[in-house]
């Protein structure tokens, strides 16, 4: 649905004589939901056992039907998760917008592969398809895709336009048993429907990082994907960074462009120097340089530190200057033993249920060039906060002893990402709610940032992970359905923020353990705003979140102690335990749900 942050009158503030201007805010407006349960489209108008599987809304009990390729043949696929949400808008057609997510509808057909979406109205209704390649796919295209038979799954979706029009979605294959062939990709979408009326005709897909077979071997994973469209000298170059599991825990960041419009791309180059480093994301200034951000961890090594990094090119990412440190921060990292906790085997010590929070900064520049500089989002905890933890669970730091409260913070250079000025808090809402998954976006003079939080959750604490509360006897349980929502805040300079409140229509329980057997839960590790002109005064926004309102609770009975509330709808009996034999009904619906904006150019 939309939302308008127009300008009001009655919001201006006098200021000496400057006039700051307040978004007027309406009340939130039902949330579109970007994954519906309806019939999948394939990319050129075709079907296949995947196609009717991820578009089956039946569920039944009945015993399955042994050999037929699908784990539980009596259950279709389309109530299953999805998470980890990209969207991009056309600048050619900004009535057209496309997501992709990490889509499980094809689980019981032996993957998961990434599903793709497109809105011809704004966001207001989706159709929902998958990036060919997948294995079941028997498009000419699809069987011709590198990744066909070479992968079962497919995901870290991510999208992006350039000027024309042409879509270009990436991401990572790989296969969860030997060869392991962890892989990073590129698809390329021309600006043109294809003749069956899909909205972008699918041209081919690329691997640019390629992974190797052994389960402790190469793995290419956590990409981020941006294209110029600056209407420079660069403009349509398509970039993407990636980080790069080497093993013996050492990660690197790797580099690729395509000059070609993703025909073809050069040979990766690496940008890092430290031993751990990951989540990287891409930003490109008006003149068309481009800057590469990373999440830097402690080691034992001297060039370590916690924080950020970044490289910058400025020839148009065929090489690049020596990589920087420009911000050090203790990283907010729920953790007990383990990054995230469930039940039965995925039990952590202190009882609590959460979902990992990894570090995934971001960054972004304005290419119109109305707002000058680099921005750059990250959630860290904010020092100020830091206390002992009362039990064995830690925030404020892996496995530390310290919780403290998460906040989403932005950071801006004006000298090329020479240096840094310090963090601002988007949003301090008064002190509550741990802020996580940050996204931003520049364009046209403004400075929209989006990310979740549990500010209105009751049960908020330091002392807590998100979506826990205590019972009467001190006993880890759900704090219920009002535990996390989505907010923005909007710049007019990058270094001030009008907080725009929650852009969700509604509140959700993101720790539904739905994964490992439904015994941990998990929200991905992203969420994604997007801006587009729309005419030469207004600009429309599109933001993506992972949300858990349509997921069905009930009672796990493997679980004989208590009942903590984490647990979702699932058919077990005593005398059969395993598998759960109705997946299809509601109890795995994690879905994408999004909001659109309108703000004024400058």
């Amino acid at each position: 649905m939309r939302r308008s942050l127009l300008l009001a009158l009655a919001g201006l503030l006098v200021v000496g004589l400057v006039f700051v201007a307040r978004p007027s805010v309406a009340a939130p407006e039902p949330d579109d939901r970007v994954t519906p349960a309806i019939d999948y489209v394939r990319h050129d108008g075709g079907t296949d056992r995947a196609i009717q599987h991820c578009s089956d809304t039946s569920t039944s009990t009945a015993p399955d039907i042994p050999n037929d390729g699908d784990t539980d043949s009596n259950d279709g696929g389309a109530f299953r998760q999805g998470n980890e949400p990209t969207v991009a808008i056309d600048p050619t057609n900004p009535d057209l917008v496309a997501a992709a997510w990490n889509d499980y509808c094809d689980s019981d057909l032996g993957g998961g592969w990434m599903g793709i979406a497109f809105s011809g109205d704004r966001g207001e209704t989706w159709t929902p398809s998958k990036i060919p390649g997948y294995p079941s796919d028997t498009s000419v295209e699809g069987a011709a895709s590198p990744l066909h038979n070479r992968q079962a799954e497919a995901g870290d979706p991510l999208l992006a336009f350039d000027n024309d029009g042409n879509l270009f979605a990436g991401g990572i294959a790989f296969n969860r048993v030997n060869p392991q062939n962890g892989d990073v990709w590129v698809a390329t979408y021309a600006s043109d429907p294809h003749p069956s009326g899909y909205p972008k005709d699918y041209l081919r897909t690329v691997v640019v990082g390629r992974g190797t077979p052994g389960l402790a071997g190469i793995f290419e994973d956590k990409p981020e994907l941006e294209v110029d469209r600056t209407g420079g000298r660069f403009d349509g170059n398509v970039y993407i960074c990636w980080s790069r599991f080497v093993g013996a825990g050492r990660t690197q960041i790797s580099f690729s462009r395509s000059t070609d419009s993703g025909q073809t791309f050069s040979h990766p180059i690496l940008l890092s120097d430290g031993k751990d480093v990951q989540g990287c994301d891409i930003a490109i200034e008006h003149d068309g340089d481009v800057y590469v951000t990373w999440g830097t961890r402690d080691t034992p090594s001297a060039i370590d530190a916690q924080g950020l990094a970044i490289a910058r090119s400025d020839d148009g990412g065929a090489t690049f200057q020596p990589a920087r440190q420009i911000a050090t921060f203790t990283r907010y990292f729920p953790s007990d033993g383990a990054r995230d906790c469930g039940d039965g085997a995925s039990a952590c010590p202190s009882r609590f249920v959460f979902f990992r929070v990894p570090l995934e900064p971001r960054v972004t520049a304005d290419p119109s060039g109305q707002l000058p500089g680099i921005y750059a989002t990250y959630n860290a905890v904010d020092p100020a906060t830091v206390v002992p933890s009362t039990t064995s669970y830690s925030s404020a730091g892996a496995n530390s002893g310290l919780v403290g409260r998460s906040v989403v913070y932005v950071i801006r250079s004006l000298d090329n990402g020479q240096t840094w000025s310090a963090p601002v808090a988007v949003d301090p809402a008064g002190g509550r709610g741990h802020q996580y998954f940050s996204d931003v976006d520049a364009l046209g003079g403004k400075l929209v940032a989006v990310w979740q939080d549990n500010r209105t959750d009751d049960a908020y604490s330091v002392q807590l992970p998100i979506g826990n509360a205590l019972d009467a006897q001190g006993r880890p349980v759900s704090s219920g359905t009002d535990a996390v929502g989505t907010y923005a805040a909007v710049s007019d300079d990058g270094t001030s923020f009008v907080p725009s409140g929650m852009v969700s229509s509604v509140t959700h329980q993101p720790s539904y353990e739905m994964f490992g057997n439904r015994s941990v839960p998990f929200q991905g590790d992203y969420n994604w705003v997007a801006l587009a002109f729309d005419g030469p005064s207004s600009l429309f926004g599109y933001m993506g979140w992972t949300d858990n309102r349509d997921v069905l609770p009930g009672v796990d009975i493997r679980e004989t102690d208590y009942v903590d509330g984490f647990d979702v709808f699932q058919c077990r009996t005593p005398t059969a335990l395993e598998p759960d034999r109705c997946p299809n009904a509601h109890g795995l619906d994690q879905n994408i749900y999004g909001q659109s904006i309108t703000l004024p150019v400058g």
